[in-house]
């Protein structure tokens, strides 16, 4: 608490316990480990090296240990928390739904849409498989490609492109892209950047975002373009935004991600079923 707060008050105060009573407490931790976590001046408290990598270590395992204990708790319930990123689950999703209900109807499984990319909630435990656009290596937790979906451009209604019927990536050349996911130090997603380089762009970003409605929005109001899957132009129809394919674009990959934690009996059934339905729908 002290660590977040770099505060000794405020941190007592959010334990609900005194001052010194706290202050004592982390003196007698600091002599068992034999380092110094915090260092202390009349102004200010802030972490040494020692303090920062426990901080970070004690964060980890607090998530690990919170996982643990939703997946003992959802085994013995029969629960199943599906999570989907955008449009990753709007075309496999619903089949696979049905499927599985058809052959484990005794479990009752939820859906929860997730921002893009995002694997906080999977990490903590609260989704136990998802649809992701991602690739595997790109996250820490389990990633299998079980579609492939061609990609499109998504232009403000007026746009000179917007009339076309297909484009390739040098027809964008001059263009600025909205981009997503979001990525917490502001740089472009390192995927995007390349695949813009091969082609030959300048990577130009015009803003940053986190799910297809956001995208939309900007797109509409002419802030930039976007490359989205295919599905999103079957799901989204807007008068304002138009979908152009982009021939030579990357395709977007399906990919259920989860988690050696929450593969539990229900889970594994699950992605058999998603691995069966996408193979069925070619």
């Amino acid at each position: 608490m002290v660590a977040e707060e770099l505060h000794f008050g405020r941190a007592a105060a959010r334990l609900h316990i005194a001052q010194p009573s706290l202050s004592q407490q982390i003196r007698q931790f600091e002599q068992q480990l034999g380092v110094t976590l915090l260092e202390r001046t009349s102004r200010q408290v802030a972490l040494t090296p020692a303090g920062e990598a426990l901080l970070a270590e004690g964060r980890r395992l607090l998530a690990q240990a919170q996982r643990v204990i939703q997946t003992v708790q959802a085994a013995a319930a029969e629960r199943l928390t599906v999570g989907f990123y955008g449009s990753a689950g709007s075309t496999l999703l619903p089949s696979v739904l049905r499927a599985f209900a058809e052959h484990h109807p005794s479990v009752e499984v939820s859906v929860r849409e997730l921002l893009l990319d995002r694997i906080d909630e999977m990490l903590a435990g609260h989704v136990d498989v998802a649809f992701t656009r991602l690739l595997p290596g790109q996250a820490d937790v389990e990633l299998e490609v079980i579609g492939r979906e061609s990609r499109v451009v998504a232009l403000p209604s007026g746009h000179p492109l917007a009339d076309r019927g297909s484009l390739k990536f040098a027809d964008l050349r001059d263009e600025s892209f909205i981009i997503n996911p979001a990525t917490v130090d502001g740089s472009p997603p390192a995927r995007w950047l390349a695949e813009q380089q091969r082609h030959g762009l300048p990577g130009r970003v015009a803003a940053e975002s986190a799910s297809i409605q956001e995208i939309l929005t900007l797109v509409a109001a002419g802030r930039g373009v976007c490359l989205v899957p295919a599905p999103v132009e079957r799901d989204q129809p807007r008068n304002d935004v138009r979908y152009v394919e982009v021939t030579d674009a990357d395709p977007a990959v399906v990919a259920l991600a989860w988690t050696h934690e929450t593969l539990r009996p229900e889970v594994a059934a699950f992605i058999d079923t998603a691995r069966r339905v996408a193979g069925a729908s070619g």
